[in-house]
């Protein structure tokens, strides 16, 4: 299991953890996830944290899709993908009728026929075989309504995306959790309970995976959802501390009827706690309606308590299918104690702690960090003689994923010459063009050669050195069609 980290959105100022983000990125977390409501967005904090970070995932979660076409959400992805060299993760949901149309002006429609549009536009975009062309009941591109100039055409990403960069939904209600799990690489739930899945997400996650015809794919779907971590002695003042914001989302986001977090909790078999704290929170009531708010209900979606309740409790996560677990939480001890309590030894090993569902990543490239990075640097971190082996095991990796996706040669349709120097140094040909493999040796005609040390190549195709960065300070030495360079990191993710 890995551990992300929740930053949420602003209250009437933003002010982003930094030094708790850095401190997340150093154990080795795999991700970071802001928010948006109706305040500040998803996408700027984004792009503040990978410019003062080295490895943590930069995860949206979520960009509201009625707050942007299905395009201008595909752009900003990729383009925050390249600048953090493969960082991106794009979470993606609708919001509830109250935002979608009383802030953002838009018709709510129908959720899934909406999301399932909105989902094939963006992966068109990202896999780029053929200019963008749809129409649906939301969406129709190019725009063909009466008012158009009908001068519209279909136009393909000038920008080269990753086909690959994974879209996760945020979803809570079947219906929705089962979409999620047929056309999403990921899900972000709110208020799991681990102790509910079987009754009440199992079927649905399973309803998709078998609608998309994937069975059980458990290995390969990220269920990432949030937990509230409040660590203290007084186990009834931590409780007291996350109470607020279960009212916040039980009692207040959506009017009655139209309340997803409501319904949630229903479903969990609190019906009754759940309409006395929406009825308090609609009438002004919060305060009660915080204290209304079951203690059995918290510890069913939190971890609350001393450090062994908070690792008894873990344990119910640990045992879910979930793969990453975002902590809720503003104590940077809570960062570090999860860390001890998820990781054990491999906290501040990053391609260890990555190790799913990017599995390729050589974790002898890894080392424990001794003192604190510059965050505006890219310096790796390998341990001396990391690269004995692990340029070797990097191409046979390259190799299992170019059999695992035949695609990837037809989309980047180049030739690779890699002449790694140093202990471990060799020449290496990456052929996606003409019979797709990997092989050691030269290739007379490369499309692109790459010259670089072993241990800064081990170090970037592990993600601890940035291609881009690494480019700019000349770790990196490029001949012949340079813009293919760009395309290394769907070479190593």
């Amino acid at each position: 299991m890995r551990l992300g980290l929740n930053v949420g959105y602003s209250g009437a100022t933003i002010e982003l953890p930094l030094e708790m983000i850095r401190m997340a990125d150093r154990l080795g977390y795999f991700a970071a996830w802001t928010a948006e409501a109706y305040g500040s967005d998803a996408v700027a904090p984004l792009a503040w944290i990978g410019a003062h970070t080295q490895r943590i995932h930069l995860g949206a979660g979520i960009m509201q899709m009625p707050a942007r076409t299905p395009a201008m959400t595909a752009m900003t992805a990729i383009t925050l993908d390249q600048l953090s060299g493969g960082r991106m993760l794009l979470g993606l949901g609708l919001s509830g009728p109250q935002v979608v149309e009383g802030w953002h002006g838009q018709p709510y429609g129908k959720p899934l026929t909406k999301t399932r549009e909105y989902v094939h536009i963006v992966r068109t975009i990202f896999a780029r075989t053929e200019p963008l062309a749809f129409s649906g009941n939301y969406y129709q591109v190019p725009y063909v309504g009466a008012d158009a100039t009908g001068l519209g055409k279909p136009l393909k990403s000038i920008l080269h995306g990753r086909a690959d960069l994974p879209i996760y939904l945020a979803a809570i209600g079947p219906k929705n959790v089962e979409l999620a799990a047929e056309i999403a690489d990921g899900w972000l739930p709110m208020f799991f309970a681990p102790a509910h899945y079987d009754a009440v997400f199992r079927p649905a996650v399973e309803a998709g995976f078998a609608r998309a015809g994937k069975a059980t794919a458990y290995d390969k779907f990220d269920i990432a959802p949030t937990v509230f971590v409040a660590m203290g002695d007084d186990v009834d003042a931590c409780r007291a501390s996350i109470k607020p914001f279960l009212a916040l989302y039980v009692g207040g986001m959506g009017a009655k009827g139209k309340n997803f977090y409501h319904d949630l909790v229903c479903r969990y078999g609190y019906t009754e706690e759940a309409d006395r704290i929406q009825t308090l929170y609609l009438s002004g009531r919060k305060q009660e309606a915080a204290a209304a708010i079951p203690d059995a209900l918290v510890d069913d979606v939190a971890l609350c308590g001393p450090r062994s309740r908070i690792a008894d409790g873990l344990a119910r996560w640990q045992d879910s299918p979930i793969n990453t677990l975002t902590l809720n939480t503003f104590d940077p001890e809570v960062v570090s104690v999860m860390a001890e309590l998820v990781m054990g030894s491999d906290a501040g090993r990053p391609n260890v702690t990555w190790s799913l569902p990017n599995a390729a990543r050589p974790a002898s490239a890894a080392a424990p960090h001794t003192e604190e990075p510059n965050p505006m640097s890219d310096a790796p971190e390998a341990a001396t003689g990391a690269a004995s082996q692990g340029a070797a095991l990097v191409f046979a990796e390259m190799q299992k994923r170019i059999e695992r996706n035949p695609a990837l040669a037809q989309r980047m349709n180049a030739v690779f010459q890699f002449n790694i120097a140093g202990e471990s140094g060799g020449a290496w040909v990456v052929d996606l063009k003409e019979t797709p493999g990997v092989r050691a040796g030269a290739h007379g005609a490369a499309d692109v050669t790459i010259t670089m040390q072993d241990g800064d190549f081990v170090a970037m195709t592990s993600g601890n050195l940035n291609p881009m960065s690494a480019f700019a300070q000349g770790k990196i030495k490029v001949q012949g069609n340079v813009m293919l360079a760009s395309k290394l990191q769907q070479l190593f993710s």
